[in-house]
């Protein structure tokens, strides 16, 4: 018993426990007030040397450290989530931000070409109108012609009715 007394075991490892009924006695000014358990816990909360304490000190350090270290691994836990989620959330967002891109990519497309068909529209109608008031001028001649009598008047009504064919295929008044 005076080896365990001394502390000290045969593998070399500290013993702390006394034999039978002896106790360690601390005295009031050795102890240390009372470590919060909970939470995460700076290193400097906890002795560097803990040869000057108490077994129950030594305990409540130890499970002090122990509940830091797991509060620090909840706490990782939860950033490396928060982490993965705001990830995914980011590629989500890029993925719509690229859909909404390729859509309107498309409008602009669509509003390009609704454009050049307005365009070639607007000149067809320019170009009807102006046919149609080529016609329009040949009919009048045509009937100004018809009021006339002789040769030359149906020579001129050969020559309109020339005219309005041209028209009529697509050519100009020329």
């Amino acid at each position: 018993m005076a080896h365990s007394e001394q502390g000290h075991s045969e593998q070399g490892e500290l013993s702390f426990l006394a034999s039978g009924t002896e106790s360690i006695s601390v005295s009031p000014a050795a102890t240390q007030a009372p470590v919060e358990c909970k939470g995460i816990r700076s290193t400097q909360d906890f002795p560097a040397d803990p040869s000057t304490l108490s077994r129950e000190q030594i305990e409540h350090h130890y499970q002090a450290m122990r509940n830091s270290h797991a509060s620090l691994t909840r706490s990782r836990g939860q950033l490396q989530r928060r982490s993965r989620e705001l990830a995914a959330a980011r590629e989500q967002f890029l993925e719509t931000l690229r859909r909404y891109e390729g859509r309107l990519m498309e409008l602009g497309k669509e509003r390009a070409d609704a454009l050049r068909i307005a365009q070639d529209m607007h000149r067809e109608l320019e170009a009807f109108e102006e046919k149609q008031e080529a016609l329009d001028g040949v009919l009048k001649e045509l009937d100004a012609a018809k009021e006339e009598a002789g040769y030359w008047s149906i020579f001129n009504i050969t020559r309109l009715i020339e005219r309005m064919r041209r028209l009529l295929r697509g050519g100009s008044e020329g």
